[in-house]
Formats: C-alpha cells, sequence, structure tokens
C-alpha cells in the first residue's frame, strides 16, 4: 500500500525554514518511495568549496544567509530532472525557494508531465532558531551562527513565503506541521500524500 501512494507523483519538493527539518524529511521520504534526491543547499556547498570565481561567489551570498539567484537554483533544479525517465521519482530539498523560481518549478514539472507536490513543513521561528543554534554545535556550519540564523529567517519571511503562495495558487501544495517529532511529521507526509488528490 506504502508503494502505492508514489504511483500519483514522481515529484516532490521540500519547502521550509532553514532548521526546518526537510533534510531529514527529504531522507525519510527517498527511503519509503526509493526515488532519488536532490539538495540545492548541498550542491551550492559542494560549488563553494572550488577555488573558482563561482565558489567564492557563493561562499559570499552564503556565509550572509542569503539566497541564490532563482535562475541559478532553477538552472540546478531543471538539470536534476530533465533527463529522468518518466517512471523515476525524484524529491528536491529547498527548490523553488522564491516566487519566479516557484513559477517556473511548475511550468517545468506540467510540461514535463511530472504531477508534483510541494511538502511546506511549517515550524514556529523559535523553534528553528532552536534548532539550528544546536546544530551548529554538531555539524560546525559557517551557515548557523546566531546572526546569520537570524537573517535567514528574515530572509524566509520575505522572499520564500511568496513561493509558498506560488505552489497554494497552484493547488500543488501539503501544509504539515513541522513542529511535531520527527516520526509524527513523516506519518502525516505519508497520511496526506495518500488522501491528496
Amino acid at each position: 500500500m506504502e508503494k502505492d501512494i508514489f504511483e500519483k507523483y514522481k515529484t516532490f519538493v521540500m519547502i521550509g525554514k532553514p532548521g526546518s527539518g526537510k533534510g531529514v524529511q527529504t531522507k525519510l521520504l527517498a527511503e519509503k518511495s526509493g526515488f532519488k534526491t536532490f539538495s540545492t543547499g548541498d550542491k551550492f556547498r559542494e560549488l563553494q568549496k572550488a577555488d573558482t570565481p563561482l565558489g567564492h561567489k557563493i561562499a559570499e551570498i552564503m556565509d550572509k544567509g542569503s539566497l541564490m539567484p532563482y535562475w541559478f537554483a532553477a538552472f540546478l533544479f531543471q538539470d536534476a530532472v530533465i533527463y529522468l525517465e518518466a517512471e523515476e521519482g525524484i524529491i528536491y530539498e529547498g527548490a523553488a525557494r522564491k516566487a519566479p523560481e516557484a513559477e517556473l518549478f511548475h511550468d517545468v514539472m506540467t510540461w514535463l508531465g511530472r504531477p508534483y507536490k510541494a511538502i511546506y513543513l511549517d515550524v514556529h521561528d523559535d523553534e528553528v532558531k532552536s534548532r539550528l543554534i544546536k546544530r551548529a554545535g554538531v555539524e560546525n556550519r559557517a551557515d548557523d551562527n546566531e546572526e546569520t540564523i537570524k537573517h535567514r529567517i528574515k530572509v524566509y519571511h520575505e522572499e520564500v513565503v511568496p513561493a509558498v503562495h506560488v505552489f497554494k495558487k497552484h493547488g500543488t501544495i501539503l501544509d504539515v506541521n513541522g513542529d511535531q517529532s520527527i516520526e509524527k511529521v513523516h506519518e502525516e507526509i505519508l497520511r496526506m500524500i495518500a488522501e491528496s488528490e
């Protein structure tokens, strides 16, 4: 039965604030569905390590806690899906984080004939601050200090929320309570996918 729920949709995009659990939920959904995953953030972190003009530019933007230009992020998400076979599934973590990119994501998936769902992990600001500070201690990430966290949450409200509204407008969003435990969030995601039209 659980495999059957992935017959309707071969494409998912996980959206939420920094620290909302996108990475964990993407991994759990991939294990359940057998779909491949693509993390925009991981790709940016990989590219920023290169001693190139592009690497330096990415590092400069990420160190501030800002978002990349939507056209660059859009290029990466399109490159990850455009050569997939129809039966191959993909889960994006952190793609479509600006309104123009979300519109483009919708257009690309519609053109490719890939029905999709945007899974929105709704978590309160205080909770994500607490999670990110804990994560900074464990993963030692430069983009997880208190000042940058504050900026990233501000950027989220200004730039990512409009992208969420794009998916709401198209009727492709699943609004999940991300304040719950990891297990409960995962269960809710599976239930919502199964019940969605």
